[in-house]
């Protein structure tokens, strides 16, 4: 009989939710390594027959997986915004951590979950110095826009514009240390990837190292809808019959990183890549917010590099134009 462990994972705790398809035991442990450890005792001698899924909730998440998958256990990680839906259609109000165990046990019962697979240590490696980067941004903006509101000021402290000029100044050699970093990571373990990434009009450095932390060559993911919706720029429609017509948004149920870095990458792809820009100007042409056409360009970019690394293929801009054309010589 296989054992369905549903776990609702938070920074302190974790609830988990035994079922086996008719009856739920609900245990509690704390989040940490001893515990989890202490915990798996009691399913070492079933770990053939027990399945543990849980939510992507950050690093919280991450870890508890990592040990799973170390200690030998299958485990799912789903996305939250799956997790949300199933709950909707089960029609379930109650919103408490021993309840969210529940659904997440009961989804992994009844639906096909793919099992977890830890990043390699180098694409971790990404991500970890990728976040002290942007940290580092938002120091040196923060310190910028104090030494500009201190250079306003009718009392002027050198001290002071001394010490936040020597802030800045560090963090821009942090800066580019982390990201001299990155690029003879991505050039010793994923050169080939790193090169085809760079052949798509729009897509710079950092979006490149950005894709191949996070992604790899996608082998975590069937389609690009699945990459749209972990990042959380898919459609989320607000329509019921034909009385209800809300505006549609995106879902945010994502990734937020991922999300601003790729918002901000559709910047240069609709200046560089012409079919993200052509895209682009036809949406503009039938009215559409600027914003909204924004969206549109990343999901558009999202296919362009999923085609391209998922299928080990070298992006062509005529790969449209040309497929057409065989359509109508064929004909």
């Amino acid at each position: 009989m296989e054992l369905i462990i549903g776990i609702d994972v938070s920074k302190k705790k974790l609830d988990l939710s035994v079922y086996n398809g008719d009856q739920h035991k609900a245990l509690c442990v704390n989040n940490d390594k001893k515990s989890i450890e202490k915990m798996l005792k009691s399913f070492i001698n079933k770990k053939e027959d027990c399945l543990f899924v849980m939510e992507a909730t950050g690093v919280y998440h991450l870890r508890l997986a990592t040990i799973l998958h170390e200690q030998g256990f299958k485990v799912g990680v789903i996305n939250p915004l799956i997790i949300k839906r199933y709950t909707q259609m089960k029609m379930l109000r109650a919103k408490t951590d021993a309840v969210d165990a529940k659904i997440i046990a009961e989804y992994g019962y009844e639906q096909k979950v793919s099992l977890f697979q830890p990043r390699s240590k180098e694409r971790q490696k990404i991500i970890k110095i990728l976040k002290a980067v942007d940290s580092f941004i938002d120091t040196k903006y923060s310190f910028n826009n104090k030494l500009e509101a201190l250079a306003q000021d009718p009392l002027q402290i050198k001290s002071v514009s001394k010490s936040y000029k020597q802030i800045i100044r560090n963090a821009e050699r942090e800066i580019a240390k982390f990201e001299d970093e990155l690029l003879q990571i991505v050039r010793e373990h994923y050169s080939d990837t790193y090169k085809r990434l760079l052949s798509i009009k729009g897509v710079g450095s950092k979006t490149a190292v950005v894709i191949i932390g996070f992604f790899g060559n996608f082998e975590d993911f069937e389609n690009s809808k699945q990459v749209a919706s972990f990042i959380g720029v898919n459609p989320s429609p607000n329509e019921s019959g034909s009385s209800v017509k809300g505006r549609g948004r995106i879902s945010k149920k994502g990734n937020s990183y991922l999300r601003k870095q790729l918002y901000m990458t559709s910047l240069s792809a609709m200046q560089h890549n012409s079919s993200c820009k052509e895209f682009y100007e036809r949406l503009i042409s039938k009215g559409k917010e600027h914003k909204v056409c924004r969206i549109a360009v990343v999901n558009k970019l999202i296919k362009q590099i999923f085609a391209i690394l998922k299928y080990d293929r070298i992006y062509d801009p005529n790969y449209n134009k040309n497929c057409l054309a065989f359509q109508h010589s064929t004909s």
